[in-house]
């Protein structure tokens, strides 16, 4: 990312940019489906740089449009004030997951303001972040449309005798009669309409910068620190990138055409700058606002002409048709710094700064409001505040899936605010979160249910069964499958391998708990039994030799058997017990006892 810097003899040479690396453009306008945005903005600078006092307004400011009238989802725009490298390289590493998954062609957009010299942006933590690294970062970006706006001041630390700030140097970084950085003032300006030179209600990347350009150079041209905003494009295709859209539905405040009148417009406190605009003299100008209260200033060469004008959720409102009264040009723009301000005008500041920080930085925000609720607990407008900021915490908790967190947060906007019982869009938000709650808690107590019944009784969720028999009246070795039916019943196939023979039995658990008396029936069958010759080597035939009555007893018996099973959590099974087997002998009807051993498991 190139930047262009302008070195002025006893002065301090900004860096005020707009470049733009582009990977695939469509014909004509182009806007991307998914818009993602890192918003840095950093006041400290490194040890040897004079503080900046607006550098997170801008990137405030910079946030607000990108999300009132770019199509930037407010959980889509990453807005860090004061962030170290760190957070910045961890941010980027998100900017580019989120353009990776995203279905559509995504647009990432960077901007950062602060210090910056002609190497590395001036932040907080090693190693340094160069705008080397940052180009390289943004090209590698996965997204379709790539943007970064570098409004950064080289300070050089050029200091007047006596050792203070010459004022020129104080306006070639920020001016203090805007709040904020000359090119970002201008950047938004031309966002919010005062750049739409063609009037089609869209704001192109190239409009934008134009205007921002032309404005800059004005404002700075007698500052004796002129600034020339670069651009650089890389494009491929054709088509013009849409910034934004000025038709959404917000309220519209319209310029007439005529003699270049400077307009000013502030919040209805005049402590935030909103816009800035020039009537042009052959067309109309339309600035997109949110609904409220504002103050405009006229800006004349003897005077300032005020007035209030309250914008409604649609249509517009002709700026000349508001009652302006004269001011003297002595009153300035804004009422000045929060250090100022009287203690209740700092509070009502305080609680204006805390509303704009709801959307982006919940967390903040409440943070704000309850340290101005502990100086005015009978602040309502601080309580309300508190319960908007909750809510959208709660927000973030669900995008998270952190039910507690979002039960919690909800709950406490509710006593914050109790009036949130009656708004219907709280109420059906609540009621959401109610039904899905009450499912997650529905399959919660499934899974413990579940999870007891394992541990009490792990026969009542397995199935099947597999195991192996040792030296017992199923067989002497053998392999053995079962099924549970009814948490108590045990049908069971043997395979003897040793008696070469075939087994059935069932069992019956006399209890459902994991140890438990057990009793069953079965038989035994061998082979050689059923007329299958075997021949003189089989192991059956071993047993004839040496033991008559053992290989009669395998060879056709019918049992009882009883004893104590263990089923585990883990479905592994236990089986020690005694059986009495029946079978045909030499001296008739015999019956004789043996042991039942058996190991396996419950799936």
């Amino acid at each position: 990312m190139r930047r262009t810097l302008l070195a002025c003899v006893n002065r301090i040479a900004c860096i005020a940019g707009l470049s733009i690396a582009l990977a695939i453009m469509l014909p004509g306008q182009a806007r991307a489906e998914r818009r993602y945005a890192v918003v840095i903005g950093a006041n400290a600078g490194w040890t040897q740089d004079r503080p900046l006092r607006y550098a997170e307004n801008d990137a405030e400011r910079i946030r607000d449009v990108l999300v009132a009238l770019g199509g930037f989802a407010t959980d889509r725009v990453a807005l860090l004030r004061d962030p170290d490298t760190g957070e910045v390289r961890e941010a980027l590493r998100q900017l580019a997951t989120a353009a990776r998954k995203a279905s559509e062609d995504a647009l990432v957009f960077v901007y950062y303001s602060g210090h910056a010299d002609a190497r590395h942006l001036h932040l907080r933590g090693e190693p340094p972040l160069s705008q080397g690294e940052l180009q390289d970062t943004l090209r590698a970006m996965p997204a379709a449309i790539k943007l970064a706006v570098i409004d950064a001041c080289k300070s050089g630390a050029v200091l007047r005798k006596g050792g203070g700030p010459a004022a020129a140097d104080e306006l070639s970084q920020e001016s203090r009669a805007l709040a904020g950085s000359v090119f970002t003032h201008h950047l938004v300006s031309g966002m919010r309409g005062a750049a739409d030179d063609d009037s089609d209600q869209r704001v192109t990347v190239a409009e934008a910068y134009r205007y921002a350009y032309e404005r800059t150079r004005a404002d700075t041209a007698t500052s004796g620190a002129l600034q020339r905003p670069a651009f650089r494009y890389e494009l491929s295709g054709q088509g013009e990138i849409v910034l934004t859209e000025l038709a959404t539905g917000r309220a519209q405040l319209r310029v007439p055409r005529g003699p270049p009148q400077k307009y000013v417009i502030l919040d209805a406190h005049e402590w935030r700058l909103i816009a800035e605009v020039r009537a042009s003299p052959d067309r109309d100008l339309v600035l997109a606002l949110a609904p409220g209260t504002y103050h405009v200033k006229r800006v004349l060469e003897d005077r300032l002409e005020v007035a209030s004008i309250a914008l409604g959720a649609a249509g517009q409102t002709d700026i000349d048709r508001a009652a302006y009264r004269s001011m003297p040009l002595s009153t300035g723009i804004l009422k000045g710094e929060p250090s100022e301000l009287s203690p209740d005008e700092h509070h009502e500041w305080s609680r204006s700064r805390a509303f704009a920080l709801t959307d982006g930085q919940p967390v903040a925000a409440l943070n704000l409001f309850d340290r101005l609720l502990r100086e005015s607990p009978g602040d309502m407008l601080a309580w309300r505040g508190r319960a908007r900021a909750l809510v959208r915490m709660a927000e973030s908790y669900r995008r998270v899936n952190d039910t507690q967190g979002e039960e919690r947060a909800l709950q406490e906007a509710l006593r914050s605010d109790p009036s949130l019982s009656y708004d219907t869009e709280f109420q059906a938000r609540y009621q959401q979160f109610l039904t899905r709650n009450a499912a997650l808690r529905a399959v919660d107590t499934a899974r413990y249910e579940h999870e007891m019944a394992i541990r009490t009784s792990p026969r009542s969720i397995r199935r099947w069964g597999l195991g192996i028999e040792l030296a017992s009246g199923r067989g002497l070795f053998g392999v053995s499958g079962a099924m549970v039916v009814g948490q108590r019943l045990f049908p069971r196939v043997t395979l003897d391998i040793l008696g070469l023979g075939f087994d059935g039995s069932v069992g019956v658990a006399i209890l459902s708990s994991r140890w438990t008396p057990y009793i069953g029936i079965g038989g035994h069958v061998s082979l050689r039994q059923l007329g299958v010759d075997l021949g003189d080597h089989t192991m059956t035939s071993s047993m004839a030799s040496s033991d008559a009555d053992l290989n009669k007893e395998l060879g056709l018996h019918g049992r009882i058997e009883a004893g104590a099973q263990f089923v585990g959590s883990s479905g592994f099974t236990t089986e020690l017990g005694l059986s009495v087997i029946a079978y045909q002998g030499d001296r008739g009807l015999t019956a004789t006892a043996l042991p039942m051993i058996h190991l396996g498991w419950l799936f």
